[in-house]
């Protein structure tokens, strides 16, 4: 797999992907094409799979070309065969980005170059090209932290963070009475808040469950809402902030009332820190330094170091999967997960969902397709797998969205990339979980870290 430059010619960035089946290979199918590789379950037989990043700044570039030229071409060892993917050029004083590629890897620091650097004719590309440009991007990358006891979230993105604290963790039942815990959920607060001393905005809101009548919810969720603030006072300093306290009573769920579960993942009260300076948290994070009311949660599957990995069962069968290590590039990390067996294994996708056990903002994550379980634990904080959304509200991680059966000798690949633990190696987790279908459940420790 040859990958870059990237190439810069006018508003679009062209980067070039020369395949070519490897000389070691002893047999190649007559029919072997990379047709599937890089599509999704929305555009089938296209490269839309395909993102360029910039991790530096934080943005996400989809695939704009809607051609096919390629995707159906028969690899060979003497041929490659060449994809010229499409995309938004990045902003003035980008020098590198990366490329996500489902089912491969995150190739990392492609150069960015003018057309005269390649010798292809970026002219010829462009004009050949049918580019869907209706919503290109750039588009921020979001970063979603878990706590692992569920007592907060932390989702974060170009411009705010929103730190929500769960009602029955963090207040007395039915009351505005702080609990014992609310200080060590509300220390994840304080931290965010921290992170900027030139101040901002910050709005604090209240919310309920649909149970009792609105205006108890009402009068409820905006005294929540006033403890919050005035516990927020006395743990921190905020002269800094233009604060606004609220309540939404049941107005605003977060999922359908339609559960025990869900009323609770309602009850909750949402701090959001919009900073006058963004860039003073651009320092990379210290996990020591980020509090937690949470301990690590214990392993749901086998434990082993990430370059050695270890055996877990998918599908009945025996499945290795290791990772060897990580980039760190800005602010996030990029790696790619390793699955070998010894016989063809079926992988279904719904192995690698979200489990219903996990709340937060991804609770939905249970239900749609796509390899989402895929978290690093730090500090009994677990970070998800980054994602984007589309101006219309539309939401993509960055996985994959479906698998390839395992073959006999050969690894099947799930490239993600995960906000900063600010650590010298982390620690994957795959948390497993029930509902319909089981989860592949896993740990894998002591992955490197490499700075880019």
């Amino acid at each position: 797999m040859e990958v870059g430059p990237a190439v810069i010619k006018d508003k679009y960035t062209i980067i070039r992907l020369g395949i070519v089946v490897s000389s070691k290979a002893k047999k190649v199918p007559t029919d072997l094409t990379v047709n599937q590789t890089f599509e999704t379950k929305d555009a089938w037989s296209s490269m839309r799979g395909l993102k360029m990043l910039s991790m530096e700044k934080g943005s996400v570039f989809p695939e704009l070309s809607t051609r096919t030229d390629g995707l159906t071409d028969s690899l060979t060892k003497d041929k490659p065969v060449e994809l010229f993917p499409v995309f938004k050029a990045p902003s003035d004083g980008v020098k590198t980005v990366e490329l996500f590629m489902p089912q491969m890897t995150v190739a990392i620091g492609l150069p960015v170059v003018e057309a005269s650097a390649v010798d292809y004719s970026v002219d010829d590309v462009l004009a050949k090209a049918e580019l869907d440009e209706a919503d290109p991007g750039p588009f921020a990358m979001n970063s979603i932290i878990l706590s692992a006891d569920g007592s907060s979230d932390t989702k974060k993105n170009e411009k705010s963070t929103t730190v929500t604290v769960d009602g029955d963790v963090t207040f007395e039942v039915d009351s505005d009475q702080l609990s014992a815990q609310a200080d060590a959920v509300l220390a994840n607060v304080v931290e965010q808040i921290k992170k900027y001393p030139s101040g901002g905005d910050l709005t604090i809101t209240g919310h309920t469950d649909d149970v009792a009548d609105d205006a108890h919810n009402q009068d409820l969720s905006e005294r929540r809402a006033k403890a919050v603030s005035s516990r927020l006072k006395k743990l921190t300093d905020l002269s800094t902030w233009n604060e606004s306290v609220s309540g939404k009573g049941e107005s605003s769920p977060r999922v359908p009332n339609d559960s025990d579960e869900h009323r609770q993942a309602n009850r909750r009260v949402e701090i959001t820190l919009t900073p006058s300076k963004p860039a003073e948290a651009s320092a990379s994070p210290s996990a020591s330094a980020v509090p937690s009311s949470a301990t690590v949660p214990d392993p749901a599957g086998p434990v082993g170091k990430g370059p050695e990995g270890v055996d877990v069962k998918v599908g009945g069968k025996a499945v290795h999967m290791s990772i060897d290590g990580v980039f760190r590039v800005g602010g996030y990390l990029a790696g790619t997960l390793m699955l070998t067996a010894s016989e063809k294994v079926y992988v279904d996708v719904w192995e690698f969902l979200m489990p219903p056990e996990i709340e937060g903002p991804h609770s939905w994550a249970g239900w749609m397709m796509g390899v989402y379980n895929l978290t690093l634990l730090s500090a009994g904080q677990r970070y998800l797998g980054v994602d984007y959304s589309y101006s219309n509200g539309a939401w993509v991680m960055l996985s994959n969205d479906f698998v390839f059966e395992i073959q006999p000798g050969e690894a099947t690949r799930f490239p993600v990339v995960w906000p900063d633990t600010g650590e010298d190696s982390v620690t994957l987790d795959l948390p497993g979980g029930g509902g319909i279908w089981e989860r592949v459940a896993a740990r894998l420790t002591d992955i490197p870290v490499v700075n880019v």
